[in-house]
């Protein structure tokens, strides 16, 4: 299992960048089965607690796990709910008994998990007819705001410059290459690996939330990645002065490539980051299957 959400600068940028999950995303994952109240929910790599927030108002009780303790700390410090427990814990072992769950949920996780081992582990604690939930988002939509020329033209361009910069893990680090490529094609690899014959897909777009290139910046500096592609830079550099350290990590962060391009490409090489507006618009992907009775 790969793990790179767990440091607290990383947790931070987790809570402050990471897209809301549509409410409709769980009215349609759930379908059918939320015209009662279920018993119990477990959200499995539940990072801060954002899949909570959308599926939690439909069970009695729901058990959210993460391998990262600071994430842990973020989601227990954000929670809402009375009946949600946050713990820490891993995919590959879940702590649960025997057929003892109705509804699994891995939110933007499950591609960093031994999946074999967790399908194994979500068929042993589901019970006959449970559900297994999992969804994911790639690089989104950007759609300038207040910009003058052509917004289409504008809005290719912003989206192909945060899509590279999204793959830009890839590049370096080979580790990351196969976990990309399964979100980048809309979790279809893990659609075909679950061996329950009852599964279906769903697509849902946000509204589209209005974003400062600061905001967007931050969301690439957010990426898995990011983090330690920038202290491998700081070590291969480490034997420079501090001044000539700094300006070279300036031009080696893609972050700050980006924002670069994008002025150029926009036409606001001389506006401040913060006073460069975009819509920000995410297409999230849900798988949902039920084990058999």
């Amino acid at each position: 299992m790969l793990r790179y959400y767990e440091t607290k600068t990383m947790t931070e940028k987790y809570r402050k960048y990471r897209p809301h999950y549509p409410v409709q995303l769980a009215e349609d994952a759930l379908g059918n089965l939320k015209e009662k109240k279920l018993d119990f929910l477990l959200d499995v790599g539940c990072g801060g607690g954002q899949s909570v927030n959308i599926f939690a108002p439909y069970f009695h009780e729901v058990l959210a796990i993460d391998p990262s303790e600071n994430q842990i700390k973020e989601a227990r410090s954000q929670n809402k709910f009375a009946h949600v427990t946050y713990k820490a814990g891993f995919a590959e072992k879940l702590p649960c008994d025997d057929v003892s769950v109705d509804v699994i949920i891995a939110g933007a996780s499950v591609h960093w998990f031994d999946r074999q081992k967790f399908y194994e582990e979500a068929d042993r604690v589901l019970k006959p007819g449970g559900r297994l939930v999992m969804f994911g988002y790639w690089s989104p939509k950007l759609v300038p705001l207040g910009l003058t020329g052509d917004v289409t033209k504008l809005s290719e361009i912003g989206s192909q410059l945060i899509h590279d910069a999204y793959l830009y893990g890839t590049k370096w680090n080979p580790d990351v290459k196969e976990v990309y490529l399964l979100i980048y094609n809309k979790y279809t690899t893990i659609f075909n690996e679950i061996k329950y014959a009852k599964k279906l897909r769903y697509d849902h777009f946000t509204e589209g939330e209005v974003w400062s290139l600061t905001d967007v910046k931050g969301l690439i500096q957010f990426i898995d990645s990011y983090e330690p592609y920038m202290k491998s830079k700081q070590m291969e550099l480490k034997e420079l002065s501090e001044e000539e350290r700094n300006a070279r990590l300036l031009e080696l962060d893609y972050s700050e490539q980006f924002v670069r391009s994008l002025k150029e490409s926009w036409g606001g090489t001389e506006m401040e980051n913060s006073d460069v507006k975009m819509k920000v618009i995410f297409n999230f992907f849900t798988i949902v299957a039920n084990k058999p009775y």
